[in-house]
């Protein structure tokens, strides 16, 4: 969850499906929040046909991955080292801007800190970086 926003994984059942819009129904219900069906879509992976068929009479739009979610690539495989070109980018940015701002004759190591914290927090709490990447951010 990040604000508004709501991601629920499920088995691919058409049954947990239905247990999913009862729920959100039903919080409906006593909140008077309701789900967006026009910004609502259905990522499938490892599906068969018949459960293709089954989740699809609910009506909502089937999507593909690759998509991006919260500025992360979400996709059914492992990221390639090209793939996390973004990151190494903003990594490069950032070090490029403190190395302007900080003075050489001082031992600073806070943008250290600050790029753990910033660029790195959310890719590696999702991702294991891959050594190649790891690299060129060294």
């Amino acid at each position: 969850m990040f604000a508004d926003d709501v991601m629920i994984f499920f088995d691919g059942g058409s049954s947990s499906l239905h247990g999913i819009n009862e729920t959100l129904d039903d919080f409906a219900g006593w909140s008077g929040l309701t789900m967006n069906r026009d910004k609502t879509e259905l990522f499938l992976a490892g599906v068969d046909e018949v459960q293709y068929a089954a989740i699809s009479e609910f009506g909502f739009p089937i999507a593909n991955l690759p998509i991006r979610y919260l500025g992360l690539p979400l996709m059914c495989r492992k990221l390639k080292v090209a793939e996390f070109a973004p990151l190494v980018d903003k990594i490069k940015a950032k070090l490029n801007f403190w190395a302007f701002k900080i003075s050489p004759s001082r031992e600073d190591y806070s943008c250290l800190a600050l790029l753990s914290r910033v660029l790195l927090c959310v890719w590696m709490s999702t991702f294991k970086l891959p050594n190649g990447c790891i690299r060129e951010i060294e």
